[in-house]
């Protein structure tokens, strides 16, 4: 449940008639429409982006210069386009890209010395010097969905490495990387200091061995989550001074999902206050800007279109915990304004469209920017618009 690649993993049904038709009135896409927009995301743009002999996925592709960038530690993310097909169809080259896209990550993107005790951590592609617990958790939580649909010894060495540095980062208290220059961690410069991504990884290790431990490391990041929420309700996780489009959805899964598993109000409480800070600051067409700062100043103005479905999923979850209509409302709106970044003719940027490798993927950046589109950025789109429209056909389903 808590890697929520895929509606299976909520139990959420594909919708009946009343379903398909809630969809349609609330989305603006029929059923298929968006079955098909997401199935040719990723067998049709992402599979484009596979380098074959590698075994891995080239980051992004620039359409204004025809290139694609180098396979990254991105494919521990983007192996969740595949996973989430594999979810929804059963094919099972599916996960076979999805474990290839993993081990390639794991063997050239993390620290993997047998000497050093800060094995596990996983690389900055633009600092390698770098190791960060946001990147190491993505890759523990892709090791762990793996290791729940196809066990592999591999796979779950992997994720005790990955666990070991998240552990080491929690215990010098809570910080967001490892510099191998200095042998410190930290959690300023540019650092993302997301206490969500383990949270979630955690809850996702106990959900697969029933350990208590992991349970425990899920609370603690948690816990310290909690002192970090400002007054106003949102939570600034760069340098301390700025909130970030990126983490939000840990954050807001992570404490819904733990309220779930333990019934501490305090979880539900903080997720319901950050989201009550982020509904007024969406913007009209479904949107949030990528930074706001602490005197409510937008200091980044561009949108990361992939930021807002991964957004609505958490909105969603915490509407099944709370019944507040306006958290589904925002939802819809963000999903709405993903499904017009796909590259397609109907999209809010349908140029480069002669370009096969640009159509049916999803722009990185609104305004456009560099004219990328990413695996990173579809993953979101995929999931996201599916299992939103999957949880609103299954309220009318419901309701019938």
């Amino acid at each position: 449940m808590f890697a929520s690649l895929s509606s299976a993993e909520w139990n959420l049904k594909i919708p009946g008639p009343k379903g398909k038709e809630e969809i349609r009135r609330r989305l603006g896409h029929s059923y298929p429409d968006l079955e098909e927009r997401a199935r040719r995301a990723v067998y049709e743009f992402v599979e484009r982006s596979f380098d074959s002999a590698q075994g891995a996925l080239r980051h992004y592709y620039r359409a204004d210069t025809r290139s694609y960038a180098e396979p990254d530690s991105g494919n521990f993310l983007m192996a969740g386009n595949y996973l989430a097909m594999y979810d929804r169809h059963g094919e099972p080259r599916m996960l076979a890209r999805a474990a290839s896209c993993f081990r390639w990550a794991y063997r050239n993107c993390t620290e993997l010395h047998p000497m050093f005790t800060w094995q596990g951590g996983v690389r900055d592609q633009f600092r390698p010097h770098e190791l960060y617990v946001k990147y190491t958790s993505d890759a523990l939580r892709t090791a762990l969905a793996l290791e729940a649909r196809a066990p592999d010894d591999e796979q779950l060495f992997a994720a005790r490495q990955f666990h070991g540095f998240v552990k080491q980062a929690r215990a010098a208290g809570f910080m967001a990387k490892f510099d191998t220059l200095t042998y410190r961690f930290s959690n300023t410069g540019f650092a993302w200091n997301t206490f969500g991504g383990p949270l979630l990884a955690y809850l996702q290790f106990y959900e697969l061995t029933s350990e208590e431990r992991y349970l425990a490391e899920a609370r603690a990041w948690a816990d310290h989550g909690l002192t970090l929420q400002a007054e106003n309700g949102a939570f600034y996780l760069i340098d301390n001074a700025f909130w970030n489009s990126d983490l939000v959805a840990p954050e807001l899964l992570g404490l819904t999902f733990l309220h779930e598993v333990t019934g501490r109000a305090a979880y539900l409480a903080a997720a319901i206050r950050y989201a009550d800070w982020l509904l007024p600051r969406q913007r009209d067409d479904g949107a949030w800007p990528i930074g706001i700062d602490r005197d409510d100043e937008i200091c980044a103005p561009n949108v990361g279109p992939g930021d807002m479905p991964h957004i609505a999923l958490a909105l969603v979850r915490l509407h099944r915990n709370t019944g507040d209509d306006r958290y589904l409302q925002a939802a819809i709106a963000a999903v709405r304004y993903g499904i017009r970044m796909q590259a397609v003719e109907d999209g809010k940027y349908p140029v480069h469209l002669d370009d096969p490798h640009v159509r049916w993927g999803f722009w990185s950046w609104d305004p456009a920017y560099d004219h990328s589109l990413s695996g990173d950025q579809s993953v979101h789109h995929v999931r996201g618009m599916l299992m939103v429209a999957d949880y609103i056909g299954s309220l009318a389903d419901e309701s019938a």
